[in-house]
């Protein structure tokens, strides 16, 4: 399984489907009757509205359902920023990367019934990724000529790190640029034709980009999450999202 480009849509849901609606759809008046307390979900539009007012965000729509009704349903900003035209909640997104999410919930479910820990290292559920190497690039002091290394990890990355894409990891070509992206497309890392298991397999063969937790980079990291959920699982990724 691979995973495409950042969502330009803001979805967040309580499980991992939320209801097909007829026309679009109403809060209910009483969010706490869905276990939801108003004042915390009064802290997503402001958070949001954040993002708009110091310009790093054009607009988003942000809903929340549970047992198909929706406890908040807000839009925020601008569909077109530039003309001022406010958004809505009907309006239409290009969307992509939803099963991050999804796949990050699926683990957050594991994390609840105390099968995951969010602190512990990738390693403890993936062995292949005990002692991967960090790139590094030095000069060289004589001639100036940059010469690529490899270091241990100052820490191990962790699942976490993976949730936040500071694992380490990358993208291949095109989204990724820097040397071991390249490394990713020779070691054709993301092939749809093969299993997590095989893409884990050559990803321990290869450097990491960065030291774990010190920097983020969209990357490869919920691909090895949704690893990491078959083996803590004992199933398939999809056969567990079908089943959830």
């Amino acid at each position: 399984m691979t995973l495409g480009k950042r969502a330009c849509l803001v979805l967040l849901a309580s499980f991992l489907a939320i209801p097909a609606f007829a026309q679009e759809p109403r809060a209910i008046a009483h969010p706490e009757e869905l276990g939801f307390a108003p004042d915390r979900l009064e802290r997503i539009t402001k958070a949001f509205q954040a993002y708009v007012d110091n310009n790093e965000l054009p607009g988003a729509v942000v809903l929340i359902a549970r047992n198909e009704k929706v406890a908040y349903f807000k839009a925020v900003g601008f569909r077109d920023r530039e003309r001022k035209v406010p958004m809505t909640g009907d309006s239409i997104f290009r969307i992509a990367s939803m099963t991050k999410p999804i796949t990050t919930v699926a683990a957050m479910t594991l994390v609840e019934e105390g099968k995951l820990d969010l602190g512990a290292p990738v390693s403890k559920y993936l062995p292949e990724f005990k002692d991967l190497q960090v790139n590094v690039e030095r000069k060289e002091l004589v001639t100036g000529k940059i010469e690529t290394a490899t270091e241990p990890q100052k820490r191990p990355m962790t699942v976490q790190d993976l949730m936040r894409h500071t694992s380490g990891l990358v993208y291949g070509p095109p989204i990724g640029t820097g040397p071991v992206s390249m490394l990713y497309r020779d070691s054709t890392v993301s092939t749809r034709d093969e299993t997590l298991a095989q893409m884990i397999t050559k990803l321990s063969m290869l450097p990491l980009a960065h030291q774990p937790g010190e920097v983020w980079e969209y990357s490869v990291s919920t691909d090895v999450l949704g690893r990491v959920i078959e083996v803590v699982s004992g199933m398939d990724l999809d056969r567990l999202l079908r089943n959830a």
